[in-house]
């Protein structure tokens, strides 16, 4: 707790300095390990007071020098981070004293070889790694690179290349010297006539960054290589860039090599995966092949059958965010050849539908083959991917050493079967699945299971459909981590966490429904942490805290939900405070009594005089409502049955007038009062300012609300004094307690005064209809819908169209257009 104080004063004192444009900030002295002042908007180099501080990040902020005797005070600092500044010059002395240094970054700044004095690195005799990548040392790059040839004890280095000089003999003095990390400048073509001075040293680790293209000879002059990481330059990659990078590796031919990594291939030069590739890799003892997001667009499957049942080393495959799509052949079979393949990452295209096999019933089998060795395979895909298939029983051959599943947005059509043959595996992920048929053995042929996600995943209704749900996590004993967000979860069933899990459970609820606790089972040590932001939750009952006080969970989240602040909570608010559950006190905002929204921790603060207030308003108006009721009924009763023949002729004139249609005032203060969520208010200004060009007077909350009044109170008042109402809907607003509010608001009045058709929705962000409020679902049929064109090509969907409608919808509060609504 000291050090984390320590820390916020540091921080606190730095950022004081800034603000007033002083010399220097200097910091008390505390002892810590570690100050981390990074992007917090600095013009000046600190002064830095604490002798027992290892790790300074600096990076990110406005930084011009680093002035001479920096770090005067800090002569045990190993690790300095001075990267993304606007660094152009460095001192001489500047880092005097710092004979621990072993991490110096000056990367992405503007320093030039004028901006480093001679032996400017003298005295940094621990120094193994040095960052001065993306500056400007092309003035006088001979001297740059005899500057860091005077560190020997560089193990790794980054550095820039300059297109009119290779690189200097005088590195050859770096005996220690094995990760080189190389940028650059766009368009250079990489050979060996850059490197061939390096032959001296021992590279291990090579990093080549915008790359655009490689000669065959690239690599001849790094004979010790073991890891090649190769990143494609976006904007100057040539067309044959990925044919050119392994036409380079034909040099490694039967070598030994840890890992080839080339990423970021731009989709234009997208490229299948076929028989020249493999016939390169098949010469190479490779262990890590990487090649994320390189835009290959498939793979030949006969090559990569070869390649796998020929002898080779490879342990670990990732093919991950890439544009592959279905062919004719089935990929999975193909990785059953390999005999070492560790881990597998490849996207969900690349599986094809396997072979399916019907029984005399209507359960449909079915089983495929991994390596023996396989411990994680990971086919999630970035967006959903639609399948007609389920689950149904399927079988995988040879998967006892698989421990890591991935499977997310791979939408089966349900979730009833099971899975047979990986009894060993520990984290499953089945985010994005259609599990609205559930069966309750879906996870019985995993009792090893540590870690469950099932994000999005239809559960709310899965569950609950399940005959018996203390069968569905009966055998997964082993469980720690279960994660349920998104699932449209109202309740849980009885008994599903009620087992003698060996772990403390940690359990993800977030955006739900949830209104109170899940049945948990009341036993202590049996949940570690649960989290339950943004579902519906505005206090917890006596019940749910007295079942907490029993379980005893070391963290319980409850930021999002609609927290109430008033008498009526009083009792859940004093628990709260007292019983140190609710580890995200400082981020909850709660609704007081009068309708405004206020920080939960500061409200708790003033806990004990509102309890008071509390009572005093209860006596007072329970006193009061005694009184005023029996005066009243005294009253009543005696006035009712003198006049009682009076009061019935009154109550009948009052039904047969309700009956009668009485047109409306068309005195409206506005034309229509827009509600929107605040993240979306540049995108309402510019609508605000279109209809205001073409005459409409419109309500803005921002704009029109009146200061010192309850917000609820501005809100109905904006309604009652529109003519018609604008909702904005996306997925902020969706997130919104006040847009639902807002919605409830609407709809009471519309019925009451007559004014169904009052009703306009803007719907963005490819708003579908099932996501909306079910208050406003419930008067689709007198809301006029109008979208946001998302498809500029689409006819008919443009923004002067959007415009037009809505111009019309307001002009007239009676119109319908029934053709803008949506079909969903």
């Amino acid at each position: 707790m000291a050090v984390s104080n320590a820390f916020l004063t540091i921080c606190q004192c730095i950022l004081l300095a800034w603000s007033i444009k002083v010399t220097h900030s200097k910091l008390n002295d505390q002892i810590v390990k570690l100050i981390d002042c990074s992007r917090k908007n600095l013009t000046l180099m600190p002064i830095f007071l604490q002798n027992s501080t290892i790790d300074i990040y600096l990076q990110g902020n406005f930084l011009r020098v680093v002035p001479v005797w920096s770090f005067q005070k800090t002569r045990k600092i190993k690790r300095v981070d001075l990267s993304e500044n606007l660094l152009t010059a460095i001192e001489m002395g500047a880092f005097e004293g710092l004979v621990e240094l072993t991490d110096l970054n000056l990367g992405s700044n503007r320093l030039t070889s004028k901006s480093l004095p001679e032996n400017i690195f003298q005295g940094l005799v621990s120094l193994q790694k040095l960052d001065t990548s993306t500056n400007y040392f092309y003035d006088n790059y001979p001297y740059f690179q005899s500057e860091i040839s005077k560190v020997r004890s560089l193990v790794k280095l980054q550095i820039d290349l300059d297109r009119r000089h290779q690189i200097d003999k005088s590195l050859c003095n770096l005996l220690k010297l094995q990760d080189l990390g190389i940028f650059a400048p766009f368009g250079q073509i990489f050979s060996d006539n850059l490197f061939q001075n390096l032959k001296c040293l021992k590279i291990e680790i090579l990093s080549l960054y915008v790359v655009s293209s490689l000669a065959p000879d690239t690599f001849i002059s790094f004979p010790s290589l073991k890891t090649l990481r190769i990143m494609i330059s976006h904007r100057e990659a040539a067309y044959d860039a990925i044919s050119s990078i392994f036409n380079s590796f034909k040099v490694f031919k039967g070598k030994n090599m840890t890992e080839i990594s080339i990423t970021q291939n731009p989709h234009r030069n997208g490229f299948v995966f076929g028989h020249n590739h493999f016939a390169v890799l098949q010469d190479i003892c490779l262990q890590k092949l990487n090649l994320v997001d390189d835009s290959i667009l498939g793979i030949h499957f006969k090559p990569l059958e070869v390649y796998g049942y020929k002898e080779n080393c490879l342990e670990e495959l990732d093919l991950s965010n890439n544009l592959m799509f279905n062919s004719k052949n089935n990929y999975l079979y193909a990785f059953c050849m390999f005999k070492h393949l560790k881990i597998a990452r490849i996207p969900l295209t690349v599986v094809r539908k396997t072979h399916i096999k019907r029984s005399t019933g209507n359960d449909v089998y079915e089983s495929f083959c991994l390596p023996k060795t396989l411990e994680e395979l990971d086919l999630h895909s970035n967006v959903k991917e639609h399948t007609m298939k389920g689950i149904a029983h399927t079988t995988i051959i040879n998967g006892s050493n698989l421990k890591t599943l991935k499977l997310a947005n791979i939408t089966f059509r349900d979730c009833d079967g099971t899975i047979f043959g990986i009894e060993n595996l520990e984290y499953l992920d089945i985010s994005g699945f259609i599990c609205k048929v559930l069966s309750e053995h879906l996870l019985s042929q995993f009792p090893k299971l540590i870690t469950l996600i099932a994000r999005d995943a239809s559960l709310g209704l899965g569950l609950n459909t399940l005959t018996d749900a203390s069968e569905f996590l009966k055998m997964n004993l082993d469980l720690q981590h279960i994660d349920l967000m998104q699932n449209h979860i109202n309740s849980l069933p009885d008994g599903l966490f009620h087992h003698p899990f060996r772990q403390k459970l940690s359990i993800i609820l977030d955006r739900n429904n949830l209104q109170s606790l899940p049945n948990f089972p009341s036993r202590p040590n049996t949940i570690k942490s649960v989290s339950l932001k943004y579902n519906r939750l505005s206090c917890l009952s006596e019940n749910d805290m007295a079942m907490l006080n029993i379980i005893k969970p070391s963290s319980v989240f409850l930021g999002g939900n609609p927290i109430e602040c008033s008498c009526n909570t009083l009792s859940f608010l004093k628990w709260m405070n007292h019983s140190g559950f609710i580890s995200d006190i400082s981020d909850i905002e709660c609704i007081s009594q009068n309708g405004t929204l206020v920080m939960l921790s500061h409200f708790l603060h003033t806990l004990k005089s509102y309890e008071i207030s509390c009572q005093t308003k209860l006596w007072i108006t329970v006193a009061s409502c005694i009184t005023s009721f029996t005066i009243v009924a005294l009253i009543f009763g005696t006035v009712y049955y003198r006049y009682r023949f009076a009061f019935e002729y009154f109550f009948l004139r009052v039904k047969i007038k309700l009956r009668h249609y009485q047109p409306l005032s068309d005195d409206f203060n506005y034309d229509a009062f827009i509600s929107y969520s605040h993240k979306d208010i540049p995108w309402v200004k510019t609508l605000h300012d279109k209809l205001d060009s073409k005459g409409f007077s419109l309500c803005l909350y921002h704009k029109d609300f009146q200061g010192g009044m309850p917000i609820a109170e501005c809100i109905v008042e904006a309604i009652n004094s529109s003519r018609k109402v604008v909702f904005v809907i996306t997925d902020d607003f969706l997130e919104s307690s006040w847009g639902t509010y807002e919605i409830e608001m609407t709809k009471m009045h519309a019925f009451r005064e007559g004014r169904e058709s009052m009703v306009v929705v803007i719907l963005k962000d490819n708003m579908k209809k099932d996501k909306l409020p079910k208050a406003l679902r419930e008067i689709w049929y007198k809301v006029v819908c109008i979208v946001w064109p998302s498809d500029s090509e689409a006819p008919y969907n443009s923004e002067e169209m959007f415009y037009e409608k809505l111009s019309k919808a307001l002009s007239d509060g009676r119109m319908r257009i029934s053709d803008d609504n949506p079909s969903m």
